[in-house]
């Protein structure tokens, strides 16, 4: 894995209010997964620029903790900062990555999931605590995210829509087994 440090900006929307950094005011608890859409081609700069900066300059009020593609990670808020990924109340107990999928129907290639499973190890260990994983879509808004691991109906596959292949569940279960594994 290879890690750079780039936090976003206090007084930008993506981190903080107010102009003011927001802490975890408890003890992280989890780990949330995300993809950042049907976007293979992004990079983890141009991920980072648009929370940051967004239409007007003034950025948007998304983020995550990392940026995952291939063997980079990104981290884009300290560790100890809220993060507005999972939209609900995770995001005051949780470390959001956001990981760049190797198509168009969200799978990760095996170099991502590797740098993943690095990156959670350095997260547990920075922490202190073995956070639990879970999806975007394991909260309360059930959001197709990271879409190919879950079992919603719809992916993009280039030419439009597509069923979802039987197994999303199952695919997030043996990634996180994976994931899980010393």
């Amino acid at each position: 894995m290879i890690l750079t440090q780039l936090f976003l900006s206090l007084g930008k929307l993506a981190r903080g209010l107010n102009k003011q950094a927001v802490y975890f005011t408890k003890p992280v608890e989890k780990i949330i997964i995300h993809w950042i859409g049907p976007y293979p081609n992004h990079t983890l700069g141009g991920v980072r620029s648009w929370w940051e900066k967004g239409s007007n300059g003034e950025g948007v009020q998304a983020s995550a903790h990392f940026i995952i593609k291939e063997e980079y990670a990104l981290q884009c808020l300290p560790l100890n900062e809220v993060g507005w990924h999972s939209g609900d109340a995770r995001n005051n107990s949780s470390i959001g990555i956001e990981v760049v999928p190797m198509n168009l129907t969200g799978e990760f290639s095996q170099k991502t999931i590797e740098t993943l499973k690095e990156l959670i190890q350095y997260i547990r260990k920075e922490t202190g605590r073995n956070l639990e994983l879970e999806r975007h879509y394991d909260g309360v808004q059930k959001k197709d995210c990271p879409r190919f691991y879950t079992p919603v109906t719809s992916l993009l596959d280039g030419g439009g829509r597509v069923n979802n292949p039987e197994g999303g569940d199952q695919r997030w279960e043996e990634l996180k087994q994976f994931l899980n594994a010393a």
